[in-house]
Formats: structure tokens, sequence, C-alpha cells
């Protein structure tokens, strides 16, 4: 097992060995939109929970993953990379190109598009919950 982690590039044993940004938010924080992908019956599960700033940008990233080292870099690497950014940019697909960024081997890229459904999830719940503003 002490090999396991040493087809993955530095950066992603980096985030393996010392994951940023894992856990939950506390109970009725305000401006929280939460996802979830995958079964940890079936080897990979990500809940990631997004609380937003009054500008709708993502001020904080927090997740809870249960899955191989590439799953829990992959969250660890996204949670920092999402500070600050607008929801908007966050609509487009990019879970395999994050995983090609990585160098993750071909048999991991299935945890890259586990975290974008994650993802994706929570900002159905944006869409779900956010008001109509008339110009």
């Amino acid at each position: 097992m002490a090999g396991a982690t040493t087809e993955y590039s530095e950066i992603v044993r980096e985030h393996f060995r010392a994951p940023r940004n894992a856990g939950a938010f506390p109970p009725g924080t305000p401006e929280l939109l939460e996802g979830r992908a995958g079964d940890r019956r079936q080897g990979r599960e990500i809940r990631l929970a997004l609380r937003l700033d009054g500008a709708g940008r993502v001020a904080e990233c927090r997740y809870r993953v249960y899955g191989c080292p590439a799953t829990i870099a992959l969250c660890s690497i996204l949670s920092e990379r999402l500070r600050g950014r607008p929801l908007q940019e966050l609509r487009q697909p990019g879970g395999l190109a994050l995983a090609e960024e990585l160098g993750l081997p071909p048999a991991k890229r299935a945890a890259a598009l586990l975290l974008e459904d994650a993802l994706q999830a929570a900002l159905a719940r944006y869409n779900m919950t956010s008001r109509l503003e008339i110009a």
C-alpha cells in the first residue's frame, strides 16, 4: 500500500497527504449550496458544499469525501480553486480537464467526473433556490 500513491503527480500526492478545506459547515450556515455524488458502498462518495458571498461568488468550499487518493486530492484542489469564482464560471464541465492537468492515470479519471457531478448537483440547488431579479 505504501507505493499506492506513486502513480500520482506531486501536487496530487501533496493534497492527498494534507487535504485542504475538508469537513462541513456548521448547521444553519446561510448562503449554502450542497451537492452529492457517488455512493460509499460503491467505493466513492463526495459531498460538496459551497458558501456564497453577497455577490454570488464562492466564499468557501468544504467537502466530505470517501474514496481513493485521487478522489481526495481532487476535492482538496477544487476547494481551493473555487474560492472567489462566480457561479456562472462553474457551469462548464471541467472534471476531465482537471484530471488531465494533474496527470491522473486514465483509470482514476472517473474520480474527476464524480467531483464534477457533485459540483453540478450543488449548482442545481442554486437554480432551485435563487430568486428571479427584474432589471
